[in-house]
């Protein structure tokens, strides 16, 4: 029965090495003829939403595990030195530089995080900065924002009309922050 494993080596944490890094270990791997040995190269990251100044939405690639590669493997010295050796990589996690198994259970979690639908949203919005509202009725005024909803993309300002404090609803893409 071949022992296979999802082993984690250390990397730089640059996501253009870990990529690269990945391509590498592939190439590798056939051109030793290894390629029964190193079955995946998984590198865990997440999409983030972040929002620049004008309001345009930005998908990046933000890794779960800084500086990390899981690695499915079964372990031999071949297999063991050509992960080792490859560049960008600076050891496995374990003892004396032994490869030690991730659980199941911890595969799967983590494997969960990465395939969720969910989106993480990344803003530049708290409570209590002062906001420039760039579009609208109120185009060119200055508000401190009251509430930021992340999931709905809306930040809340109390502005003055008619001599009274009155809350909106603005959308991020409405807002600047001074």
């Amino acid at each position: 029965m071949i022992d296979k494993r999802t082993t984690v080596v250390r990397d730089t944490s640059n996501i253009r090495y870990r990529r690269k890094c990945k391509a590498i270990s592939f190439s590798e791997t056939w051109s030793f003829g290894l390629e029964d040995h190193i079955l995946d190269v998984f590198v865990p990251t997440h999409d983030v939403v972040s929002i620049r100044a004008g309001g345009t939405k930005v998908k990046k690639k933000k890794n779960i595990l800084p500086g990390y590669i899981l690695v499915e493997m079964v372990v031999t010295n071949e297999s063991w030195y050509i992960v080792r050796n490859t560049p960008n990589v600076t050891g496995f996690l374990g003892a004396w530089n032994i490869p030690v198994p991730v659980s199941g259970a911890e595969l799967e979690q983590l494997k969960g995080k990465v395939e969720s639908k969910d989106e993480t949203f990344s803003t530049k919005f708290q409570k209590g900065d002062i906001a420039v509202i760039t579009k609208g009725a109120f185009e060119g005024n200055e508000w401190v924002i009251t509430d930021v909803n992340e999931t709905k993309w809306l930040v809340k300002v109390n502005i003055n009309l008619l001599g009274r404090d009155t809350p909106i609803e603005l959308d991020f893409s409405q807002v600047v922050v001074k």
